[in-house]
């Protein structure tokens, strides 16, 4: 089942443009998607789907992974590292995104960055570091161009090459799982 909620996680997220509206179509982990994802017929997708719900791995109204299904979905076997290895990591993400905002003719720049999971909760060892990334994408409204689309994916591309302990999630992922207890790390407050 991990590689049910991997693929899915993986899937793109599909903006559309309403007149002047820009909005996001939600991805649904659907019957549909399940049957297609482990070759089985609709029943039966329909069945696995019913308890990955009743187990609380999906919403049952929204149809979305719940904070366990992202969690599976995110899940790498590895040793912990300890929490001084991860806040130094999260120092190593605020200094790439201050030098990234920096640089005064970049259209997308780093809106906002939230930690959560389980350094945000103060375990002494971790697995990763989760991070909620928000860009300065959507800010752009009409004047939206694919290029900052592409701009995005690379600074997220840079932000993963940081270290392989980063699981940097989207805005639009924090929107559903907005009951996640979150510090915020960027910008500071100071």
């Amino acid at each position: 089942m991990r590689e049910l909620f991997k693929s899915f996680a993986e899937l793109k997220s599909e903006l559309r443009r309403n007149e002047s509206v820009l909005s996001l179509a939600v991805r649904r982990m659907t019957p549909e998607y399940v049957a297609e994802f482990l070759d089985l017929p609709n029943a039966e997708a329909s069945r696995i789907q019913s308890e990955l719900i009743a187990e609380g791995w999906i919403h049952e109204e929204k149809l979305t992974p719940t904070r366990k299904g992202m969690g599976l979905a995110q899940h790498i076997d590895r040793e912990k590292i300890s929490r001084a290895e991860a806040e130094a990591l999260v120092e190593r993400v605020i200094s790439w995104a201050v030098a990234t905002n920096a640089k005064i003719s970049a259209r997308v720049k780093i809106k906002e960055i939230h930690l959560y999971g389980s350094l945000q909760r103060a375990a002494a060892w971790v697995d990763d570091v989760d991070l909620f990334v928000e860009f300065t994408t959507m800010d752009l409204g009409m004047d939206l161009q694919p290029e900052d689309m592409e701009l995005e994916h690379r600074l997220c591309e840079e932000l993963c090459a940081i270290s392989d302990r980063l699981s940097p999630s989207t805005v639009f992922d924090r929107m559903s799982m907005h009951d996640v207890p979150t510090r915020k790390v960027f910008p500071s407050a100071n």
